[in-house]
């Protein structure tokens, strides 16, 4: 198809890449300045930079890494003669050699400098610059072609599928297909490059059927996302208009019609519509499927309904006749691991339910969610359920209390609570245990003092390593205070501290001395400055949005001189803007500051979630 080879914005360093180029001059490139010192190169172009430049080279994480790269290829691969227009594979070799030298040589003299200058983010900035130039000769020269053609299909895979987004897979498929004909040859001859498609075309998904005509036979990753296509101006508001959405029911179900002729390959199948009709038709279709005899495999489903939270269906909704509640895939559920539903709801008592390993519920209204007794059920049927999010959507409230015990959960490693009144909040908290929790997220908890729910829960958590604090409201009294020490206290392996939207004093609360509050008198296990001890001494790295950045400085400087000094600090990258320049120098001079895309996972998060027995996230 002649639209997948339509060049994109940015393209990444690779030679056959650049050549999709055709109006690109043939000049030759600069000789490249003379190295006057490893490190003092590099001054005048990266250590006195101005403060208010610091967004471009202050980036960490994939994304933004990505967006480094693309920054690096404007600046200097497009400066270079396209391949075959100028022969410079002598000196292609000649400054690959140069630069890996030099990178060997700045690498050997930052070890020599000590941790006052290793630990400095420029110098990596540095080191990452000469290495992507490095990169970009090497290439320019590597001969790919003569590799045997099972070899390029590997490679291939490789780089399709370690992209960070369905964005980035779908890009780096395109680009390869438009390189020469024995690349896309090769691409279109395997099936596997295809299985995964993302419906971001325009109506009629001509791009996207092709892609699932060229997946063949193989398992099928499936996203529809109304919300996120590439035809669809960008609205803020638009996904809050109930009667501005794209599906129809018609629409849905003849989209559906074409793709359900796999539907027993479909192993991932993940929905993002405005409305209810093209949620509810998705539902019927697959239980349909499945009463017709078609084996169902979906080892992951999530389906959200992005419009008003909590809307029941009234007047209008129906669709064809068909608003009953569904049996999921009509009961056919053994392969299914990965549940997500947010908006939507089953029938839950008809639906088996076991061994998965996420469950994930959000914004479902209390009259159709599931009862406390089969929602226990649910919980007791997957003894290796690794994460468990409940975002406005729990179990319906006992009529009397219940009297058994809490549903013991040894491998969750993932809990996320939010939506919930402080009474619902306990309630839900008492329905199980689970002691191993490594990453906990306590989000838009507003309206109440929830410093009884904090003393609830102080002490279930002593493995916890990442803590999430989005909008929690604990008042700011003796009562709170006290309970968030005791809270903090209680989680002694915290490393890694994300917050948005909270009040500055439950952040202050993290360099109060727990023996002011009668904790930790007989400890001396960590000497401290002045004799004092610290809460969460492990912390080293903290992730923020819609804080104070003057006040994130200080409170760093602080960490600092209680002797735990934080290693790194990231701003997401819709927030980079409500940083100041001198913020960002002040928080640079304690910790570092990164920019990492929201949604995404930086390194430490990623290097917890290997640690020891935590497990890969699901």
């Amino acid at each position: 198809m002649s639209s997948d080879t339509k060049p994109a914005d940015h393209m990444p360093a690779d030679p056959d890449v650049v050549m999709t180029h055709p109006n690109q001059t043939a000049t030759p490139p600069a000789a490249p300045r003379p190295q006057l010192h490893p490190v003092l190169d590099a001054v005048e172009l990266h250590m006195n930079m101005p403060m208010n430049s610091w967004p471009k080279y202050a980036i960490t994480g994939t994304a933004d890494y990505k967006r480094r790269q693309d920054f690096l290829f404007k600046d200097h691969v497009m400066k270079f003669p396209p391949p075959g227009t100028v022969d410079t594979s002598a000196r292609d070799v000649s400054l690959s050699t140069m630069f890996m030298h030099r990178m060997a040589h700045l690498q050997q003299t930052i070890e020599l400098q000590g941790p006052a200058v290793k630990n400095d983010p420029r110098f990596t900035y540095l080191y990452d610059d000469m290495r992507f130039k490095r990169n970009i000769f090497y290439w320019r020269t590597f001969r790919l072609n003569d590799l045997p053609s099972e070899i390029i299909s590997h490679i291939f895979r490789i780089a399709v599928w370690s992209t960070s987004t369905p964005a980035d897979g779908t890009h780096i498929r395109l680009l390869l297909t438009a390189v020469c004909r024995k690349w896309r040859r090769s691409m279109i001859q395997d099936c596997t490059l295809w299985s995964a498609i993302w419906f971001r075309d325009p109506p009629p998904y001509a791009r996207s059927l092709e892609w699932f005509k060229r997946a063949g036979g193989a398992p099928l990753d499936i996203r529809i996302n109304e919300h996120d296509a590439d035809w669809k101006s960008k609205d803020d508001d638009w996904r809050y208009k109930e009667d501005d959405h794209r599906f129809t029911a018609d629409q849905m179900e003849e989209l559906l019609d074409k793709i359900f002729v796999k539907v027993s390959q479909i192993r991932m199948l993940v929905l993002v519509v405005d409305n209810w009709p093209p949620a509810l038709v998705v539902l019927h279709k697959l239980q349909e499927a499945a009463e017709a005899g078609n084996a169902i495999n979906v080892e992951r489903l999530e389906i959200h309904r992005m419009g008003q939270p909590f809307v029941w269906l009234g007047s209008g909704f129906e669709v064809k006749g068909r608003r009953s509640p569904v049996v999921l895939f009509g009961g056919q559920t053994q392969a299914l691991k990965y549940l997500c539903l947010s908006g939507v709801h089953i029938d839950w008592n008809a639906t088996p339910l076991s061994n998965l390993s996420t469950l994930d519920l959000r914004k479902i209204a209390m009259n159709v969610a599931p009862t406390l007794d089969r929602f226990r059920e649910v919980l007791l049927a997957c003894p290796r359920l690794h994460k468990l999010s409940l975002d406005g959507a729990g179990p319906q409230p006992a009529a009397r209390r219940p009297d058994h015990d809490p549903v013991d959960l040894p491998h969750l490693k993932v809990l996320i609570i939010g939506g919930f009144s402080m009474v619902y909040s306990c309630y839900v908290f008492s329905q199980f245990k689970a002691p191993n929790v490594r990453d906990l997220t306590l989000m838009n908890l507003t309206g109440d003092d929830y410093a009884p729910m904090i003393i609830l829960i102080t002490g279930r958590f002593r493995e916890l390593q990442l803590l999430t604090l989005y909008t929690v409201n604990v008042n700011p009294t003796e009562v709170g205070k006290k309970a968030m020490v005791r809270f903090l206290y209680a989680m002694p392996s915290l490393n890694y501290l994300r917050i948005a939207s909270m009040k500055w004093h439950l952040i202050e609360i993290f360099n109060e001395d727990p023996r002011d509050h009668g904790l930790g008198r007989d400890s001396a296990s960590q000497s401290f400055p002045e004799g004092r001890l610290v809460l969460c001494p492990r912390l080293q790295t903290i992730e923020f949005q819609q804080m104070s950045g003057k006040n994130i400085a200080e409170w760093a400087v602080k960490r600092k001189e209680l002797g735990a000094p934080l290693k790194r600090a990231y701003v997401n990258s819709p927030y980079v803007s409500k940083v100041t320049a001198a913020e960002a120098d002040m928080i640079q001079k304690v910790v570092g500051l990164y920019i990492a895309p929201l949604g995404s996972t930086t390194p430490e998060e990623r290097e917890l979630a290997t640690r020891d027995d935590y497990g890969a996230v699901v």
